[in-house]
This record gives structure tokens, C-alpha cells and sequence, in this order.
């Protein structure tokens, strides 16, 4: 995982169906924070340091592959979402027109949660994806945690922490002129305004497994979240 690290385990997949958890929370009642590999600044850092931006809907999400285990911690799983591609804007050469992204999911208790500002995806979300491939080769995810930007209405709401450099580059775009922008920023004769962002040495031993450091702030709850204690919940829910 590039993009992001919240934990040391390799993702895998559950070859004998049994779920990571008897039960998954159906919406995200926290907010972790974790370690970034970048942090864009820029609409031209996001977009020269991504390998594929596709636009997309989402058309399904379900249960994906489970990190872990009982002697490390717990077993954790993420969510599979499925991507229907609706243009290829940079480099993406799949043999369909769906591609399936990972996102974090539910921790060993099955208690759903989010990565910083990226909110769980919901079937029906549709905007701008700034994508690489993850270790198994077969899934995709966000290069970092600002590397989403949605339709809301007509505008793009981008997953970059509100207020901060990025997200203020992306405030006011409409969904056709930030395809426009990017095509002319990728094209040959105007690739001298990209500006790639160098991906720093891989850190291993114990510092690659030493939590982010805790800002002695309280942790957040996402918009929406029940946080009452009924958690976690079956799922899919009924209700």
C-alpha cells in the first residue's frame, strides 16, 4: 500500500470465504490518520505523480480482502469497489471498462472506518479517480488520501483535507472543465507545467511499523455516523 500507511500486514485474499469479522459496520463511525507517501500541493503534482486518472461511477461495492491476524492484532478488511469507467484521461489500459478500487474498510471487530477525508464510496458516486495498482496486482487504489474528487451537484468535492493547499486548487471546478484542464496539461505541448513528486525510500524495520504520531487531537466522527453505541451491524444492512 503506497499511498498510505495505517498498519504492517499484507492484504490477502479469503481463499476459504470465512468473513474477517461475524459482523461489519454499514457506514464509517471513525476517522484514522496515518502516514503519507505524498502530499500534493497542486493540481499538476497530483496528476504527473498519478499513473492512471480515470472519471468513473461507482456501480457496487462489497467485502474485499482481509489483512492480518489473531496473533497480530486482528484480522481487518477492506472494501472492493467497483468503478465503471466512463473516460480515460491518463495511461489506464484495462481490458474492460470496470476496474475494482480498494479502500479501508473494518477492523477486527468489524467497526467500519475511514483514512483521513476519504469517505466510504457509495454506489451511485461518480468524479475523478487518481489511481495505481496495488500488491496483488489485480486492484487499484487512491495514490493518497487527496487523490478523489466527486461530482457534488455539479461541483467536485475533492477528498484533500478542506482547507489545504490542494483542495483549494480544485474549489470551483466543474466536472467538464477539470477533464478539459487535465487533457491540456497532459498534452505534449504543455507537459512542462506538470510537476512530479519523487516517491522517497521505502522505510522498513520497526519504523515501518510504528503507528503516525498521535496529535493529542480528539479523534474525529464522520458526517452521518450514528456513534451510539449500536455498532457494529450486520451487513449489508436491512434497514
Amino acid at each position: 500500500m503506497a499511498g498510505i500507511v495505517v498498519g504492517a500486514a499484507a492484504w490477502s485474499g479469503a481463499a476459504d470465504g470465512s468473513p474477517a469479522a461475524p459482523h461489519r459496520d454499514v457506514q464509517a463511525e471513525r476517522i484514522l490518520h496515518g502516514r503519507e507517501v505524498f502530499d500534493f500541493k497542486s493540481l499538476s503534482e497530483l496528476l504527473a505523480t498519478s499513473p492512471v486518472v480515470v472519471q468513473a461511477k461507482v456501480t457496487g461495492v462489497q467485502p474485499g480482502r482481509t489483512s492480518g491476524s489473531e496473533e497480530t492484532g486482528g484480522v481487518e478488511q477492506a472494501r472492493d469497489v467497483t468503478l465503471q469507467v466512463t473516460d480515460t484521461l491518463k495511461n489506464y489500459q484495462g481490458a474492460t471498462t470496470t476496474l475494482v478500487m480498494e479502500e479501508y474498510g473494518w477492523d477486527a471487530d468489524g467497526n467500519g472506518y475511514q483514512v483521513e477525508n476519504v469517505a466510504w464510496s457509495n454506489v451511485g458516486d461518480t468524479g475523478f479517480y487518481f489511481l495505481r495498482k496495488t500488491d496483488d496486482g489485480q486492484r487499484w487504489r487512491l495514490v493518497n488520501t487527496q487523490s478523489r474528487a466527486l461530482d457534488k451537484g455539479g461541483w467536485l468535492q475533492s477528498s484533500a483535507e478542506p482547507g489545504s493547499e490542494l483542495a483549494a486548487a480544485l474549489t470551483g471546478y466543474q466536472p467538464d472543465e477539470l477533464a478539459f484542464q487535465i487533457r491540456w496539461m497532459l498534452d505534449k505541448k504543455n507537459q512542462q507545467v506538470l510537476t512530479p513528486l519523487a516517491e522517497p525510500t521505502e522505510v522498513t524495520g520497526p519504523a515501518a511499523e510504528s503507528p503516525a504520531p498521535d496529535s493529542g487531537a480528539e479523534e474525529p466522527i464522520p458526517d452521518g455516523s450514528t456513534d451510539d453505541g449500536s455498532e457494529p451491524t450486520p451487513y449489508p444492512s436491512s434497514s
